[in-house]
């Protein structure tokens, strides 16, 4: 069965040998090379029943997997890929009667909702607000809190935080330049601080892993990016290196999936593209350019494609595209009544979705000219000054599940 291109990159990213160990029993397998990275594909004629069906899916990954008796955490990968797989071969239909279900909500009095991310493979979400909360997603979307993140350091409040695409490890960074990385189980249950460093460079705005190399880098205040190097279990600080790639406050990094290239973006108006210059991924080295008229607030990178979104103060939310010389073009503009606050690429779609200072969340179709114009569906806030979207996020393992943060989470389903 062929498949455009674009779409296998959602289905693993594990190596060849990693995918030949766990799935011992497949027998229509078919791998393709995409970015150096071997990706899963199984034939959707034959397990067509398996993949719609909830029942049926516990035994499609049974039968994956060789045997029934194999560790939770496995168990929870094979589902994330069985649920991809069934959404990349039946993505729902992107029409002008989309409408978003309100799953459920949760005030915390006026307190801000800096950040939301949610694992890559396991049920759970974490925020950023007065403490760093972990939630475990219920089969029925619904959340629970089971873990929080607390310490005495901590003067005031989370205001990034994120998730290693496939470790149960979480980085957190606050308003005094406190780091924080804590492990906990697949469920979200019993988080451990396992290291705290202290940067007396301003506030913490942004946080991310490398996908393949224990560092982390952090964005703060002044345009400097903190590049943490940590032993491989992530107790130790072993190194940090001082990088300024811009001139004023980074608002947020991005990393591209593969660890390929970091993208920046900053008050000083410019969203930069950088490599890595050795195999430490220590120094980079910035290879393109793409400014504005007004602060950039936020950057995301497209989990399969070579596109970098950007929200700004000159009210567009941006979508570039990137070319084999790392040379950017501006491909897509969506104009909003006030600042893009927060951006996302939708996993599953060619949707992205957008966080604007007016309170409202926009979903917007780039793959079709004429769905342009205007989003494909608005998800309204009440009114107040503490109205304004401060973050988004989509589900990777639940597809069209996003929620959204400002005094309060809101879970919601697209339908």
């Amino acid at each position: 069965m062929n498949l455009p291109i674009r779409i296998l990159g959602q289905l693993g990213y594990k190596n060849k040998q990693f995918l030949e160990k766990i799935f011992p029993n497949l027998q229509q397998l078919k791998f393709t090379r995409i970015d150096d990275f071997y990706e899963l594909l199984i034939c959707y004629k034959t397990y067509k029943k398996m993949l719609v069906n909830s029942h049926l899916k516990l035994l499609l990954c049974c039968r994956l997997l060789g045997t029934v008796f194999q560790p939770k955490k496995v168990f929870y990968y094979m589902m994330t890929i069985i649920n991809r797989i069934y959404r990349v071969l039946n993505p729902l239909p992107n029409s002008g009667v989309i409408a978003s279900r309100l799953i459920t909500r949760r005030c915390f009095n006026y307190i801000s909702t800096k950040s939301i991310k949610f694992h890559e493979i396991y049920p759970i979400m974490a925020t950023a607000t007065s403490s760093c909360h972990i939630w475990h997603i219920k089969s029925d979307n619904t959340f629970e809190l089971v873990s929080s993140l607390q310490n005495s350091m901590v003067i005031k409040s989370f205001i990034s935080v994120a998730f290693h695409p496939k470790l149960p490890l979480l980085a957190t960074g606050t308003c005094s330049g406190i780091v924080m990385l804590a492990k906990f189980n697949i469920d979200g249950t019993n988080a451990k601080i396992l290291n705290t460093t202290t940067i007396n460079k301003g506030e913490i705005w942004s946080i991310v892993f490398h996908p393949t190399i224990p560092i982390v880098y952090v964005s703060n205040d002044y345009g400097y990016l903190m590049v943490l190097q940590f032993s491989s279990d992530f107790s130790n600080l072993l190194d940090i290196s001082l990088l300024r790639p811009h001139e004023a406050t980074i608002n947020s990094i991005a990393i591209q999936r593969n660890g390929r290239f970091l993208a920046t973006c900053s008050d000083d108006y410019t969203a930069k593209i950088s490599t890595f210059e050795s195999a430490e991924c220590k120094q980079i080295r910035t290879i393109a350019t793409f400014t504005t008229n007004k602060k950039i607030l936020c950057i995301d990178i497209h989990p399969t494609l070579d596109l970098i979104a950007t929200g700004s103060d000159n009210q567009f939310a941006q979508i570039w595209q990137i070319d084999e010389d790392f040379t950017t073009t501006c491909i897509k503009s969506f104009y909003h009544p006030a600042g893009v606050r927060c951006v996302q690429f939708e996993p599953y779609n060619w949707n992205i979705i957008t966080g604007c200072y007016d309170g409202n969340v926009r979903i917007w179709n780039f793959e079709d000219e004429e769905k342009v114009k205007k989003p494909i569906h608005i998800f309204s806030k009440s009114s107040s000054i503490y109205s304004s979207v401060l973050s988004i996020g989509f589900s990777p393992n639940r597809p069209r599940i996003f929620a959204i943060g400002n005094n309060e989470i809101t879970i919601c389903k697209l339908e």
